[in-house]
């Protein structure tokens, strides 16, 4: 079995979805979502009283300026960077291997 199929199986069965949801349940109630939240409430004064005009502009063009922002700033790629690092705890990658073993067992079990 292929990695990509057992991404696919992992996917079908709802195991990414679940670790998904876990993985942004654990952040947003979090120290480290705290953190976050404050970090983007400060980023977003910072950049309004830098352009007050932005709090009139058009709710598509903010948000594409406001992500093209927070992409230059590294915001995006520091919460990325502590999504991969929670990943590593044992507990996911015991839920990981686990579902892993399982998708595999089955696979060949059906040879």
């Amino acid at each position: 079995m292929q990695p990509e199929d057992i991404v696919l199986q992992l996917k079908k069965n709802g195991t990414f979805d679940d670790l998904r949801k876990r993985l942004l349940n654990e952040f947003q109630n979090g120290e480290e979502g705290q953190k976050f939240l404050n970090k983007l409430k400060f980023f977003m004064e910072d950049m309004i009283s830098k352009d007050p005009s932005l709090i009139e502009k058009e709710s598509s063009s903010f948000h594409e300026i406001v992500s093209a922002e927070l992409e230059r700033a590294g915001i995006y790629n520091t919460i990325r960077h502590e999504a991969l690092e929670t990943l590593k705890n044992d507990s996911y990658q015991t839920r990981i291997d686990e579902e892993i073993k399982i998708v595999t067992e089955k696979t060949d079990k059906s040879k």
